[in-house]
Formats: C-alpha cells, structure tokens, sequence
C-alpha cells in the first residue's frame, strides 16, 4: 500500500524547508506527485516567489559580507594572469585563500605526534580552499567561487 503525497504534507515540507534548494526539492517532488497542479497554481506561484525572494535575500547578505572581509583586509587583490571559467585575463579579483591544513595542525598541536600516520598523512594532503570574488559589474552583488576545476596559481598571481 502506498501512501499519496497530498497538498497538506507539501505545504508542510515546504514551510519546514530552510535554503531555496531545500525548497525547490519539495516543489519537484510536488511536480512528481499525483497532486493537480492547476487547482494549486496560486499557491505555487506564491512559492515560487518566496524562493526567489530568499535567494535575493541570502545574495544581499553575502554581498554585505564580502565587503565587510575586503574592508578588514581579509582579501587580497589578485590578478587573473590567464583567463579561466569567468574570470579574465588582466582582470583584478579579491581573493581570500583559507589555510585549512594549519588550521588542523593547530588544533592539533600538542597531540601532533600523537596522532595516527594516516590522518597525518590526510591533513597534510589537505590543499588551501581559494574563493575568487567576482560580480557582474559596478553596482552588482559580489560573490565568492571557489576554485575547484583549476590550479589557481597557473591562472592567479598577487
């Protein structure tokens, strides 16, 4: 016996989720159901918006705190020396380059030789994550890639 996903447990689902993407999972699975669509069209419509508005929402807040990190010196000003994905050649980016192995071997510091040879071995394979920040021209929202596809050093230099 299969139970049907009903109106009810959507709108439940949806108001439970927390991100757009959490949201927009439970408009699929709506899209996937049995449920008529045409007698709920205001209601999705109403959704759909509220996704769009909370992804302007979270733009704007990273927005803010990409600024805040360049005005704390937390970015340093790169350039693109070949261009790659979005970014082109000759162009400036604010890049801040997180450290995560020292972070571990910090935290690990005083039980360092105390740890076992293979996490060792892992966190010392752990390479820096590097966001580039990037935004669509003057007055545009700021955001940050992280380079994941290409070695930044063969395209970045300060």
């Amino acid at each position: 016996m299969t139970v049907e996903y009903t109106i009810e447990q959507f709108i439940e689902e949806f108001e439970e989720a927390q991100t757009p993407d959490a949201k927009q999972e439970v408009m699929l699975r709506l899209l996937d159901s049995d449920i008529d669509l045409v007698d709920n069209k205001e209601l999705l419509i109403e959704y759909k918006a509220q996704i769009q508005d909370l992804r302007e929402q979270l733009d704007i807040e990273e927005d803010i705190k990409i600024n805040d990190l360049i005005e704390k010196d937390s970015m340093e000003l790169w350039t693109c020396t070949k261009s790659v994905n979005e970014f082109a050649e000759g162009s400036r980016y604010y890049v801040q380059i997180d450290d995560v192995k020292s972070k571990y071997i910090e935290s690990f510091a005083s039980s360092y030789f105390y740890i076992p040879d293979d996490i060792k071995a892992y966190v010392d394979n752990i390479k820096p994550l590097v966001w580039v920040v990037t935004d669509n021209g003057i007055g545009s929202l700021k955001y940050k890639v992280l380079v994941t596809d290409f070695d930044f050093s063969e395209h970045f230099n300060k």
